[in-house]
């Protein structure tokens, strides 16, 4: 097993079959799985925040070098552009949206996220009404960078802890949340410690949302063992990220959708 990341070209190759391999939402029959075929997946391109694009296409510009540390690679301290560190960490504005979208189909009221980074998935989540948005981050610089761009764009409604997530995690005590979204540390034991732990902050209406999960060896490894875990129902592999229920009356499929 490796955690090192595929190639862009075997992402390429992965995702071409991927595509041609996986169902419409004509080819699938579970109604909660063809409600996000139909209500998600075929909609979530319409949501529109311009204001935090700008935000997004800002940083990519940015010179700044900041120093950081990286708790997904061994806590070392990296020196980086934060244009580099967008170009390489912000996840598209297609998943951004969809991402928000997912939160919005499952009315989530509280939604926590693993891996801040710069913040613009979070304010993506943020902009749903109602919706309280806790959110961790592994080192203060990014951090402030990422608590800056939500003060420019006036969100309130979100809450950041920094710190390693194995001391962190500790930290949210008997809170649930309707939605975790895993984007932490791409590496197989520290993907499956994570999932492990946060089932005592999950009901049985949770939607678990994981980044990366053809990333590499080891995140499909991860992803392999989340799909068999005896709490896991249904699963769905949307090739970038994946979805799962944790719900007991759903039965235990597995699904590729096309997006």
């Amino acid at each position: 097993m490796s955690s090192k990341p595929y190639g862009k070209l075997a992402i390429a190759v992965a995702y071409a079959k991927y595509y041609l391999r996986a169902k419409s939402k004509h080819d699938v029959h579970p109604p909660t799985v063809y409600n996000i075929a139909d209500e998600v997946l075929s909609t979530a391109h319409k949501i529109k925040h311009p204001d935090i694009e700008s935000e997004r296409s800002r940083l990519k510009k940015s010179k700044q070098v900041i120093s950081f540390t990286d708790y997904g690679k061994s806590g070392n301290i990296f020196e980086k552009k934060i244009a580099d560190i967008s170009n390489a960490a912000l996840k598209p504005k297609k998943y951004a949206q969809l991402i928000s979208k997912l939160v919005a189909h499952h009315d989530a009221k509280n939604v926590l996220e693993l891996g801040t980074s710069l913040g613009i998935t979070t304010a993506y989540l943020a902009r749903n009404e109602g919706t309280e948005i806790h959110t961790m981050e592994g080192d203060s610089t990014v951090a402030d960078i990422a608590q800056h761009i939500w003060n420019q764009l006036g969100l309130q409604n979100i809450k950041c802890t920094i710190g390693d997530f194995d001391a962190t995690l500790d930290q949210l005590q008997g809170k649930t949340f309707d939605v975790i979204y895993i984007d932490g540390n791409h590496k197989l034991g520290p993907t499956l410690r994570y999932f492990e732990v946060l089932q005592q902050h999950a009901t049985s209406k949770t939607l678990f949302i994981l980044d990366d999960i053809h990333y590499s060896k080891d995140m499909e490894n991860a992803w392999d063992t989340i799909k068999a875990h005896s709490r896991t129902t249904s699963t769905i592999d949307l090739f970038f990220i994946g979805l799962v229920y944790i719900d007991p009356s759903l039965s235990k499929q597995h699904f590729e959708l096309r997006y």
